[in-house]
């Protein structure tokens, strides 16, 4: 079975188990998904919230649990500080016996950090709040580990969950304005865009920094503004620079994808044929900028031809095909195009002429053949 399908039905078979209250099924399952996905964030922090959904429900650890808690203390003590991946697993395990024990947590918090694993902390806090989101102890301590981690984004989500509490606590509302501006301030130093156009300016004519910038904003759908940027930056160079035209053009064709599928979701049949003959019209332009750069090239006239083709554009297409027919190793496909074209123009008989040109020029063994047969016959 494929690995995402697999991860998939386990994560429904164990939140199926989690709506029941099956806890220790949904357990077994969830860590099963871990072995599977053990980087995903998703996978992990529902194990933790099953987990501290099933202690907040028993409150006490078995004789075996208390067993392993021992064993696991006693592992952690001997192991060297060096081996900070060993020494996650043993003190996320140990936690996990005791979620809300917090003296637990603090030492998970203290290894995630020795083992550069400070998204788990936040992981930690996001189950417990979401389990405990009433419990005002657990809270003002989860603040303080949130605090001394630098998790300004889980310190306000806290914050948020006490002023529910306490609406009329000052404090809080002062600390929440704070932690708002500090959350702002990390936002604008993490933003990636914001990274690459200080790279760009030290840099404006580094091509890959460029195109990095140009995907980067077209994963946040920034498309005006990458479009626009670049169509200025080209604009201003002497010489054209392929890579990047290229990538203008991806941004175009994202563009009118991403409201493509806003049209098609609301069935605005209207604006679907437009922006469809919009995406026809960018292909066209792109194909027909290199063949203005090669007009020799037969291979560029062939794949114009097609795309004109594609688009209905039968008058324009049948010239493409003309120029190709004479690249040896599109000849015969530029002919069967040529066929097709004419017969879109009702020209049936000239049509079949161009077929058996190409029937004539072909090799009894060739993978074509059955097809102007085929062609010919209708």
């Amino acid at each position: 079975m494929d690995k995402k399908l697999e991860l998939k039905n386990k994560l429904h078979e164990a939140n199926e188990s989690l709506l029941r209250q099956e806890y220790e099924q949904a357990i077994k399952i969830f860590c099963d998904a871990r072995q599977l996905a053990p980087g995903d964030s998703k996978v992990r922090i529902s194990h933790y919230k099953a987990v501290i959904l099933k202690f907040n429900q028993s409150k006490k650890n078995t004789l075996s649990q208390k067993i392993i808690r021992i064993l696991l203390i006693t592992r952690g003590y001997f192991l060297s500080s060096k081996n900070a991946n060993e020494l996650f697993r043993v003190y996320e395990k140990l936690w996990l016996l005791e979620p809300l024990n917090i003296k637990y947590i603090e030492k998970f918090v203290i290894v995630c950090r020795k083992s550069k694993k400070t998204k788990f902390i936040s992981l930690a806090i996001q189950s417990l709040i979401q389990v405990n989101p009433n419990d005002q102890v657990l809270l003002y301590k989860l603040k303080d580990i949130a605090i001394k981690s630098s998790l300004a984004n889980d310190q306000l989500d806290i914050l948020h969950k006490l002023i529910k509490i306490n609406p009329d606590d000052q404090d809080i509302i002062n600390e929440i304005k704070v932690t708002e501006i500090q959350c702002e301030e990390i936002e604008k130093k993490d933003d990636p865009l914001l990274h690459f156009k200080n790279k760009l300016k030290e840099e404006p004519d580094n091509i890959s920094l460029r195109m990095e910038y140009i995907d980067t904003q077209l994963r946040s759908r920034k498309f005006d503004e990458a479009i626009s940027e670049l169509e200025n930056y080209l604009n201003s160079k002497a010489s054209s620079i392929p890579r990047l035209e290229k990538r203008l053009y991806l941004a175009k064709e994202h563009k009118i994808n991403f409201q493509l599928a806003a049209a098609q979701d609301r069935n605005d049949i209207e604006l679907i044929d437009q922006l469809r003959n919009e995406h026809d019209q960018l292909r066209i332009e792109q194909i027909k900028l290199q063949v203005d750069r090669s007009p020799n090239d037969l291979q560029l006239r062939f794949d114009y031809g097609k795309v004109l083709y594609d688009c209905r554009k039968w008058n324009e297409s049948f010239s493409q095909f003309e120029h190709a027919m004479h690249h040896r190793k599109r000849r015969i496909r530029s002919l069967i195009y040529r066929s097709k074209i004419l017969a879109q123009l009702n020209k049936k008989d000239v049509a079949k002429k161009e077929l058996e040109i190409a029937l004539a020029e072909l090799p009894s063994s060739s993978r074509e053949k059955k097809e102007i047969l085929d062609l010919l016959k209708n």
